[in-house]
Formats: C-alpha cells, structure tokens, sequence
C-alpha cells in the first residue's frame, strides 16, 4: 500500500476520492428520484450542492504543485 501511496500524488489522489464522490452522491440522487422521495428538481439541486461543490471547492483550494 505504501509503495501505491508513492506512485500518485496528492493531487491525483485527491481527484480519484473527488470522482467516487460526485458519482456516489449522483447515484444516491437518481435512487430518491426513482423512489420519489425527490422531485427531478430537488434530486439536481442535491446532486449540484452535495456531489458537486464540496469536491470543487477542495480540488480549487489545493496549492498547485511545483515540479
């Protein structure tokens, strides 16, 4: 596990967990639509505010690397 850590950066690390995230959260979104605990609407502005931002605003606050 070590050695995997070495082989990636932070930055693509922190993009991988971004990815799962935004797909976790879109998938989560489209089951309370289909369950209809949400509107199509509401499923979107979860999806948008939940999925979407948090990774957003944390990939955009990361200091870009020096190489």
């Amino acid at each position: 596990m070590k050695r995997l850590a070495t082989e990636f950066d932070i930055g693509t690390l922190a993009l991988a967990v971004s990815v799962a995230w935004l797909l976790f959260v879109q998938l989560l979104a489209v089951l309370a639509w289909e369950t209809e605990l949400l509107t199509r609407q509401g499923a979107l502005l979860h999806w948008l505010v939940l999925g979407v931002l948090p990774p957003a605003l944390a990939l955009w606050g990361m200091p870009v690397p020096r190489r």
